[in-house]
């Protein structure tokens, strides 16, 4: 197994592998209890360069990392997990958060650098609209004006508030603020359209916008692969879970050893995995583009076989993510009916990901395209997927145990095209299936 010695900059780092390293500076931390996520220790470190990511450390881990990080020193860090930063209140701009894993190793560096890295809001940009609602902001001013502590009621609970209004170097530019208790979270659980012939077909520039949660469909053509991220998972066998390689003292896997995984789900180690497809795919109609996010289930359909047939059997991580198999290269230019989930991390998160719930029939979609006016035009019929309807897992156990984090076995793909089947093609006969869960 390689090992990569070279630091990245945070603005290079992506999900598709583990073995990073940056050399990063402490700037923020805080510890946090949430009712899903539990305790944990959060921290946002900056680079040179002065970008910053937002780093998530479980409790497991917590007691060594603060035993060798301290707050405004630069230290390496090698070997994380990344995955896509989505809330309300991102303390970041980065497109990914980071997580400390099991394997991190955190080391002090020599480089020195008293930068505080913070980017103050102009009061015009904050007063016009023109700034993300979902990234928090550094400000800075003279207080002009205090208010006492009021206690107000937000969801029908008393809340500590405190208004007060800062100046800027600009005469006369004041901005109001206020400062109140943060709300409880509250985790909300949907469920799946029943009925997809009863969900409505939405462009993509609707959904990019989209203000409400609920399930629709859409008519795309796939315009690329994002190979930010890996196409595929290990995943336990009997719950489809994602499953985390346990490597040996020295680091790596004799020839003759059977790998040994820890199942996240089940909470035990396991040896009987394979890969599973987790798809991250840029698609387009006649409106705008959007990324999809395709697990497992949906993936066989459209790719025409399953993962483990694509897989060169090597638990290495990937070293040129743009190395595909050919089968999932010939997935671009082609064109898919698909029901997509508007789950709250797209609506009120900012997540930009949506997640594939079904891929619809040929037959579903000649019926939809004839009983109301197309979005977007499919030139070419037998590209369409003309399978049965096939049900995905429980959305919220998709997106929480598969979507959240990057898997950490990969696979290091050389210039083998006997080993990525290269000869399959995607399936265009009519083929019946089953509704199938993945749980």
């Amino acid at each position: 197994m390689s090992t990569n010695k070279s630091v990245s900059l945070l603005k290079a780092v992506k999900p598709y592998k583990q073995r990073w390293r940056i050399q990063v500076r402490l700037i923020h931390s805080w510890r946090q209890k949430t009712i899903y996520g539990g305790d944990s220790l959060e921290m946002i470190f900056a680079d040179v360069t002065g970008d910053k990511i937002h780093c998530s450390c479980k409790r497991t881990y917590i007691q060594r990392t603060q035993r060798d990080l301290r707050l405004g020193e630069w230290h390496m860090i090698d070997v994380f997990s990344l995955s896509n930063a989505t809330g309300q209140y991102r303390t970041t701009n980065h497109t990914y958060k980071m997580s400390i894993i099991e394997d991190t190793k955190i080391s002090k560096s020599s480089y020195v650098c008293d930068d505080k890295f913070f980017r103050f809001a102009d009061f015009e940009e904050i007063g016009n609209g023109t700034l993300k609602t979902h990234f928090l902001i550094d400000v800075i001013g003279q207080v002009t004006s205090l208010r006492d502590i009021q206690t107000v009621q937000v969801s029908g609970k008393d809340k500590k508030k405190v208004e007060f209004r800062l100046l800027d170097s600009m005469e006369h530019n004041e901005l109001a603020l206020a400062l109140i208790d943060p709300k409880k979270e509250k985790r909300v659980t949907r469920y799946q359209a029943e009925d997809w012939n009863d969900v409505d077909i939405k462009s993509i520039s609707e959904i990019n916008m989209a203000t409400m949660e609920e399930d629709c469909k859409i008519i795309c053509s796939i315009e690329s692969i994002d190979t930010d991220w890996s196409w595929f998972y290990q995943g336990h066998d009997s719950c489809k879970k994602r499953a985390i390689l346990i490597k040996s003292k020295s680091g790596n896997l004799a020839s003759n050893e059977k790998p040994v995984f820890w199942c996240t789900n089940c909470r035990t180690n396991v040896t009987v995995v394979s890969p599973k497809f987790k798809l991250h795919l840029v698609v387009k109609d006649d409106t705008s583009t959007c990324k999809l996010m395709i697990l497992d289930t949906i993936g066989k359909v459209i790719v025409g076989c399953e993962a483990v047939e694509l897989w060169d059997g090597s638990y290495d991580e990937i070293e040129d993510p743009d190395v595909l198999p050919q089968p999932i290269k010939d997935l671009v230019g082609l064109s898919f009916c698909f029901g997509v989930t508007l789950g709250s991390e797209n609506v009120s998160g900012g997540s930009e990901i949506f997640l594939v719930s079904q891929v619809l029939s040929g037959d579903k979609l000649l019926q939809i395209e004839t009983n109301s006016e197309p979005i977007t035009h499919v030139t070419d019929g037998s590209s369409i997927m003309s399978g049965g309807e096939v049900s995905a897992p429980e959305k919220n156990s998709q997106s929480s145990e598969e979507g959240s984090s990057t898997p950490f076995s990969k696979r290091k793909e050389k210039d083998q095209l006997e080993q990525t089947s290269t000869s399959k093609k995607i399936c265009t006969k009519a083929i019946k299936m089953e509704k199938i869960k993945d749980d």
